[in-house]
């Protein structure tokens, strides 16, 4: 299933971090030729210390687009119960003029409710906020590629709305985030232009056995949907050293994104093996997840040594 290099990104978490921390690590990847740095959309951190500053993750991304050059840029994930999707879909087209055309809309449904209720945001039942996202990437897309849009839904609505300037990119790509079998791989099948996805490569192959079924259903080629996934990878040289990074992070290690995934952890070598097992099973895009304190060491290695074995192995 595996065709070409592999491409790389990184998700740089913008909490515990100074900016000109978040900065360098971004230029950095960026030099390295990553194919993509993300942000994440939260407003408090993720964990149990609410003290923890964090960043705004698309002012940061925006700021980002402006001192980086090839990287496509992107949040992993936007909760649609934030913002308007209107707003929303202003944003991103803004971001793509502001990176030249490197912009990706990361969508999802909310996970976070203490968020919610910390900031007075409502936080509908799982339900009703998969269809707000059904809704929002039908208004996003009418509005990247209609001069006016119409819109009537249960959640969204748009009455002679206008988005000028249209993005650069002739259709901005939009990620849905999200594993949920029976309506989040059906929204997925319709609306999106990349999946993001965690777990084990197992699981993985699972979920895009789910996902072709939806596609087949819709009258959707499965082929048109690349898969990212993000995964927690550190590259050392002795497993005393990655338990080290292990500590460092703390309770983040236990994130699905570490925990749920085949823990590429390890020597060049090893991670390369483990990442590789990705390749095989239909992703096409592979996300280092990077809490900081970032990971300077492997964010190089995973660039410079990781990557090409990975290519070797998928091509043999």
């Amino acid at each position: 299933m595996y065709a070409g290099s592999v491409r790389l990104g990184v998700s740089l978490w913008p909490q515990g971090a100074t900016w000109q921390e978040l900065r360098s690590a971004s230029v950095r990847a960026d030099a390295l030729g990553y194919d993509s740095v993300w942000s994440y959309d939260h407003f408090t951190a993720l964990g149990a210390d609410p003290t923890l500053p964090v960043f705004d993750g698309w002012t940061a991304i925006a700021a980002i687009a402006a001192i980086t050059s090839t990287s496509r840029l992107g949040i992993l994930v936007t909760a649609v119960t934030h913002r308007n999707p209107g707003v929303l879909a202003k944003m991103a087209a803004t971001l793509d003029h502001l990176s030249g055309g490197r912009a990706i809309l990361g969508l999802g449904a909310a996970w976070h409710v203490d968020e919610h209720r910390a900031y007075g945001i409502p936080f509908p039942p799982t339900g009703q906020r998969l269809a707000l996202l059904e809704e929002s990437c039908a208004v996003i897309r009418s509005l990247y590629e209609d001069d006016v849009t119409n819109f009537e839904g249960k959640h969204c609505t748009m009455h002679d709305a206008v988005l000028w300037p249209k993005p650069i990119q002739t259709r901005l790509p939009i990620l849905i985030g999200g594993g949920g079998e029976r309506k989040t791989l059906r929204i997925v099948a319709l609306h999106a232009d990349l999946w993001n996805a965690f777990g084990t490569p197992e699981m993985v192959t699972h979920k895009l056995s789910v996902l072709r079924e939806h596609c087949t259903a819709v009258g959707r080629d499965p082929a048109t949907i690349g898969v990212t996934l993000n995964a927690g990878v550190i590259v050392r040289d002795s497993a005393a050293a990655v338990q080290a990074r292990l500590e460092e992070i703390g309770e983040v290690a236990g994130f699905p994104d570490y925990a749920a995934s085949n823990q590429p952890y390890g020597t060049p070598e090893l991670v390369a093996q483990r990442l590789a097992e990705y390749g095989r099973v239909g992703v096409s895009e592979l996300i280092a997840v990077m809490p900081a304190p970032y990971d300077d060491e492997s964010i190089e290695r995973l660039a410079t040594e990781v990557r090409p074995r990975i290519d070797q192995l998928l091509s043999a």
